[in-house]
């Protein structure tokens, strides 16, 4: 059983809401994202989908949606949301083989991070590439800024540049990548049209488009 799998075992016995289980509402500034964009397919991959409240949001307008966790228990919820048919799987997304040239719209809100660098950093390249041509991302990635403010890494430790585990809470152990922009602007510099914005939970909202070749 994984960590995020005991994290969502307990919410639905009544514990804490964590990250994309806060609340049943889609964040402002990805329904803002969606406004002026543009999707010939509709085919969305989640990374992260959690309980599959950004997916039902989308289904809802049309997309053709996908997800993967690693969550089981994550997966058994979000097929109520969405139904048995659609397209869920367990899966570390970290070892997961996205299809090249797939989705126009790859979104992963409260998840990437959750790692060490060299995996997240090898984990964008692989969504560029499964992007179409014109596809485009929506990612949320912590500031290193927010280690400081977040109450669950007032005990941790540094286990690699950037990355930090915390010593207590549900989340004891699991690795945390945190960024600067200056970071984050090199690691998706293969995007253009590149908006990065910081939210009031100390996240880098990351909005950018795969070039046409």
């Amino acid at each position: 059983m994984t960590i995020w799998d005991k994290i969502y075992k307990n919410y639905q016995k009544g514990g804490l809401a964590w990250a994309t289980l806060d609340s049943n509402n889609v964040d402002e500034e990805f329904k803002q994202f969606l406004e002026n964009k543009n999707f010939a397919l509709k085919n969305v991959l989640d990374i992260g989908c959690g309980a599959g409240k950004y997916l039902a949001f989308l289904k809802k307008r049309g997309f053709e949606t996908f997800g993967i966790d690693s969550s089981e228990t994550s997966i058994k919820m979000t097929h109520e949301v969405l139904g048995e048919k659609e397209k869920v799987k367990l899966a570390n997304m970290f070892d997961y083989n996205i299809e090249p040239d797939k989705y126009d719209l790859i979104i992963s809100v409260a998840t990437i991070h959750h790692g060490f660098k060299k995996d997240i950093n090898r984990l964008i390249g692989l969504i560029y590439k499964s992007l179409l041509p014109g596809g485009w991302i929506f990612i949320t990635i912590p500031s290193l800024e927010s280690r400081t403010t977040w109450h669950t890494f007032k005990e941790d430790q540094e286990v690699g540049p950037g990355t930090y585990t915390p010593m207590t809470g549900p989340e004891k152990g699991l690795p945390h990548s945190f960024y600067s922009q200056e970071e984050v602007k090199e690691v998706f510099s293969d995007f253009k049209n590149l908006k990065i914005n910081l939210d009031k939970k100390g996240r880098w909202l990351i909005e950018g488009e795969k070039c046409f070749t």
